[in-house]
């Protein structure tokens, strides 16, 4: 499969996925409840977009890093779940932060070093949560 192919099929998953994920709202959380479902999406965004980045990158498939999207997707909710909680993140997550932090993701490119720490300064918990 070309690159070129690979990228349209790519963007093409990655915006079907972006209008079946429900977005966050732009106000901030006022009940625990909705801080609580902030939370819950801004990790669902997360773990998605970096496993299309991994997808994107050729890390998800047998022998791979990660031997299917279900593996990655598990593996990342996981990890992105420990360092993004309620307890951390009591006020619930800026929408338009998130927004940025989803998009460092999908910009980075593979292997770049400097894309990866760029998408952990947008990502990290301070960043993306109301203060």
């Amino acid at each position: 499969m070309s690159q070129r192919l690979f990228s349209q099929i790519w963007l093409l998953g990655a915006l079907v996925l972006a209008a079946c994920t429900p977005p966050l709202s732009n106000r901030r959380p006022e009940t625990g409840a909705e801080r609580e479902r902030s939370v819950q999406l801004a990790v669902e965004h997360i773990l998605h977009a970096r496993c299309d980045l991994e997808a994107r990158c050729t890390n998800v498939g047998a022998g791979r890093k990660f031997d299917s999207r279900s593996q990655c997707e598990s593996k990342m909710q996981g990890e992105t779940a420990v360092t993004l909680n309620t307890s951390d993140c009591p006020l619930g997550v800026e929408a338009r932060k998130l927004d940025a932090c989803v998009s460092s993701i999908l910009a980075q490119d593979c292997g770049n070093m400097f894309d990866a720490l760029n998408r952990w300064n947008a990502c990290r918990v301070g960043q993306i949560c109301y203060q």
